[in-house]
């Protein structure tokens, strides 16, 4: 090993210094643009892959939200083909980790125990598997995600670097499927970028802008000097793409292959071949007899600095930094705060605002009557006196058993315009037809218990936490168009306006705006596999797999992490099992209106994927987003039934692989630990002969 990196070139140890660079500023651990980019890793903004798909009945609106969706990603995509046109594949070969890391591993291991692929028929695999993911896998359901190897290789390097999240996606089914595909298309591939030229969307589109902008006399491309070319073939058998062919002894190279690593240019000795788009003006190592050899021009690469003065101040740029000073600072200063709120008439917080109030009631649940001022105030109720729900207290100090609360009890306080009481009931009764309240538990109250069980209850979402800001109560006056203070002009009455008011501005202001924050109400629950294995549904039947782990496959989802990455358009649990503020009606998908049911799946899923109505994309809405092929088995949770996993296509893919990885892994560990060739013309087992015969062209060279 040590000898092969002995002998790489110069000029390719700077391209894997540069590489290296870039794994520190796109992976794990360092993270440095996704996090600056507020992403954990290539997903969500960044995504550069998932915007140009097609589905049947797709407008350009669709296409749209998907590029507002990745837009950072598609960014980086113009970025990437406005440097290839003019000066090669510069992204492919010297910067992005995705490729980079395959090679350099194998470029670690020795050339025998590997499969050469670059004698293929790169370009229809290519286009041919490219057609194929642009247009049949999205109708068909297939996530983008699920073969991308932009997420295989950042959660390999989680894996590396501790994280729970790389672990959990190498051992799933998807995960160790394209574990797989790592290994053999790139580790095991012979120069590492079988992946890159095969199956990589991006780079099929990156070659076709280098291949149509290399006829452009002001592009720069790896061009040959057919004068100079002596039919050496060094640089044929060095191209890690299999992009230089050899046809009647003069190098050839192919723009729909090429990614411009110039390793061709490193290693030829004849200066015939070079990265430039003007004719070829230095003088070779060697010289070819009969050809004329141009003078080298004369280049000047240090130029005299003037000395610094305030004349050479950029006064534009200093400017623009106090405007743009100056501009943050007055947004910042003008922040709207809420107004604060006289709370408690009644002075219960002086009893109850102290702490370690707890004490155990007669069934001998350990209760706390202490209160957290600040929480209560800005809670949802934060305006609302205590005696307007706790009724039955008349006098201090009361009895315990006079502080509860009935949920579905009317509030005593009438809405003027309406001339009619609030009231909970109608939520109670939705509550307790749902999946939530059916069969477990009927007439919540909310109540103060600190030990809530496993059953849910208001409380389990209405948990009073530190929600609304001064940002949210701006956000509320801008989307509502009126101000707190506004409303005693319809709603007549200092009663409506000092507390009705108040409550219902929290109401609003303090409903979770950020579905992250809306989906860890879920998964404080559903994250707990322990929980969900004791769930009974109302016929007493055992939950299924797919229940039991509905947060762990929900996580790995597209939909999953593009909340995290923090992109708003990425369906949240209320999104679609409760849709249109269904918020306390959340059914089974086995009942027929169920929002999750197929026959409603397409209505569901349309808000955001138009085309979800087209028949062609039924596959497409069918998919299972609670998949437990996208998790590591769970064998505690099904003992005496493995069969479950091993009917998944990617264990049936996976068995394909395993035998071949592990033929090349142990064959490439005894032949380095016991074989020592006498040269280092080692031949690829696999391939080697095929790509002697079309890429170097042995029999034309013979004769």
């Amino acid at each position: 090993m040590f000898n092969k990196l002995k002998n790489i070139p110069n000029g390719q140890r700077f391209r894997y210094l540069i590489i290296t660079l870039s794994i520190a500023l796109f992976l794990s651990p360092f993270l440095l643009i996704p996090q600056l980019a507020g992403n954990d890793d290539l997903c969500g903004t960044l995504c550069m892959r998932r915007f140009y798909l097609y589905f049947p009945g797709m407008t350009l609106d669709d296409l749209w939200s998907h590029i507002q969706v990745a837009y950072l990603g598609f960014a980086f995509l113009l970025l990437i083909f406005t440097t290839t046109f003019f000066s090669g594949r510069i992204w492919c070969s010297y910067i992005c980790p995705v490729g980079g890391v395959p090679e350099m591993l194998s470029r670690m291991l020795n050339d025998r125990w590997k499969i050469e692929f670059r004698s293929l028929p790169q370009v229809p695999i290519r286009y041919g598997y490219f057609s194929v993911y642009l247009v049949v896998f999205p109708m068909l359901g297939v996530s983008a995600c699920t073969l991308c190897n932009f997420i295989t290789v950042p959660r390999i390097f989680e894996a590396l670097s501790g994280e729970i999240r790389g672990f959990f996606y190498i051992l799933s089914a998807v995960g160790l499927a394209n574990f797989s595909l790592f290994l053999l298309l790139g580790v095991f591939a012979n120069k590492g970028r079988a992946y890159c030229q095969l199956l990589c969307p991006i780079g099929a589109i990156d070659a076709l802008v280098n291949r149509f902008s290399a006829k452009l006399h002001f592009t720069r491309r790896i061009r040959v000097e057919r004068n100079r070319c002596t039919g050496c073939n060094i640089c044929a058998k060095k191209c890690m793409c299999g992009a230089i062919i050899m046809r009647d002894r003069i190098a050839i190279v192919d723009q729909l292959s090429c990614m411009s690593c110039h390793e061709c240019v490193d290693v030829c000795d004849w200066s015939a071949i070079d990265w430039r788009h003007n004719p070829i003006d230095k003088s070779p190592k060697r010289k070819k007899k009969g050809v004329d050899i141009h003078p080298q021009p004369i280049w000047v690469s240090v130029h005299k600095l003037k000395p610094k003065s305030l004349l050479h101040i950029n006064w534009q740029r200093v400017l623009f930094i106090i405007a743009l000073g100056i501009t943050f600072g007055f947004i910042i200063m003008t922040q709207v705060i809420a107004a604060e709120r006289y709370i408690d008439p009644d002075g219960c917080l002086s009893c109850h605002g102290l702490v370690n109030l707890d004490y155990i009631d007669e069934q001998g649940l350990v209760r706390t009557a202490s209160i957290n001022t600040e929480h209560y105030a800005s809670s949802l109720h934060g305006s609302v006196p205590c005696r307007d729900c706790h009724r039955q207290i008349s006098d201090y100090p009361h009895d315990p058993k006079n502080g509860a609360v009935d949920c579905a009890a009317t509030c005593h306080l009438e809405e003027p315009s309406e001339g009619e009481s609030y009231t909970h009931a109608d939520i109670v009764d939705e509550f307790n037809d749902s999946a939530h309240g059916e069969g477990w538990t009927k007439n919540l109250t909310a109540s103060n218990r600190l030990e809530e069980g496993d059953l849910p209850s208001c409380r389990s979402c209405h948990n009073n936490s530190l929600y609304i800001s001064a940002e949210k109560i701006e956000l509320f006056q801008t989307a509502f168009d009126h101000q707190d203070q506004a409303c005693g002009n319809c709603h007549q009455g200092t009663v409506w306006r000092d507390r009705i008011g108040g409550h219902i501005l929290r109401r609003l202001v303090g409903a979770r705006w950020n579905k992250m924050e809306a989906n860890k109400l879920c998964t404080d629950c559903h994250g707990d596999i322990a929980k969900m294995q004791q769930v009974k549904k109302s016929d007493e039947s055992k939950p299924s797999v797919d229940f039991i782990l509905a947060s762990q496959t929900y996580a790995m989802t597209l939909h999953g992490r593009l909340l995290a990455a923090g992109v708003e358009e990425g369906a949240s649990c209320n999104d679609c099992h409760a849709p249109n503020g269904l918020k306390h009606g959340v059914l089974s998908a086995e009942k027929q209106h169920a929002t999750t049911h197929p026959n409603q799946l397409s209505q569901t899923c349309s808000p955001c994927h138009a085309y979800a109505n087209n028949p062609l994309n039924k596959a497409f809405v069918l998919t299972n987003l609670h998949n437990i092929e996208q998790v590591p088995p769970h064998f505690e949770l099904m003992p005496f039934d493995l069969s479950i996993y091993f009917e998944s296509n990617w264990y049936r893919a996976l068995m394909l692989m395993l035998p071949l990885i592990a033929l090349l892994a142990i064959g490439s560990l005894l032949w380095s630990l016991f074989v020592k060739p006498k040269n280092n013309k080692v031949e690829a087992l696999f391939g080697s002969k095929h790509f002697q015969k079309h890429n170097i062209d042995v029999k034309s060279k013979k004769k």
